[in-house]
């Protein structure tokens, strides 16, 4: 979270902006992460968005001019990228999508965070050169799911670009319940390649730790991050109902 500064002709100033949303926080304009899901903020994943956001704005003030028109080059990309996007798989999609403009701060704040949700940098690292051929990976296709309530078996194609200049990155695994038992969540990533990952717990509404899977419909979502930092659209929603085990 980051205190934002006002001014006597902004003395208010609240709404999601690129990869964060502004909110008033004990009387003031805060800069907050925009989560994938507030079903439930205390959440591991929550926490680790909200500690990267703040160590990532604690790294812009001291940047030179030049690093920060690096960023505003990539804030460009991304304001194109995810200007009006409406993602075309309906209510019961998974992944939460942003929406520009982007500032520079934003572009910095999203590609490092998004390199943090797959462990590829944290908070003692230094801030990463802003990527220099800004290109998204291309979407993930043919997303299935088998299996039942001791594990669901997701598979995939893999993006067929990664984008210029990066060879490489992660698939995101996300899911939710139709019963609300489990909200929107990340469930795991796996390096480029492996397109399988098997789903054995998720952590239910109210927190706590994961817990095992219940008998009922679930949604599953993927999307990949490349090496630079930057994500594609997420996959087509899969439907599965698991049942369990015979």
């Amino acid at each position: 979270m980051a205190r934002v500064k006002l001014s006597a002709l902004f003395t208010a100033i609240a709404g999601r902006y690129g990869g964060g949303v502004f909110r008033n926080w004990k009387g003031l304009t805060v800069l907050s992460v925009l989560p994938d899901s507030v079903s439930n903020p205390q959440t591991a994943q929550q926490v680790k968005a909200r500690g990267l956001l703040s160590c990532t704005t604690k790294k812009w003030k001291p940047l030179s001019v030049a690093v920060k028109d690096a960023w505003a080059t990539v804030a460009a990309y991304l304001s194109e990228q995810w200007d009006n996007y409406e993602n075309e798989v309906g209510s019961h999609t998974v992944i939460r999508t942003p929406r520009g403009p982007y500032t520079a701060l934003g572009a910095m704040v999203s590609v490092h965070g998004l390199l943090g949700s797959v462990d590829e940098w944290d908070c003692e690292d230094a801030v990463i050169t802003a990527p220099s051929s800004v290109t998204a990976p291309s979407m993930i296709s043919d997303l299935a799911v088998t299996g039942d309530t001791a594990g669901l078996v997701c598979t995939w194609t893999d993006p067929s670009e990664w984008g210029s200049g990066a060879h490489a990155g992660n698939v995101r695994i996300w899911a939710k319940s139709e019963n609300g038992v489990f909200f929107a969540q990340m469930n795991g990533f796996v390096a480029a390649t492996t397109e399988t990952y098997t789903i054995t717990e998720l952590t239910p509404v109210g927190g706590g730790g994961p817990i095992s899977l219940t008998n009922g419909l679930y949604f599953i979502q993927v999307d990949a991050v490349n090496e630079e930092g930057l994500r594609n659209a997420p996959s087509n929603v899969y439907r599965f109902v698991a049942a369990a085990p015979v």
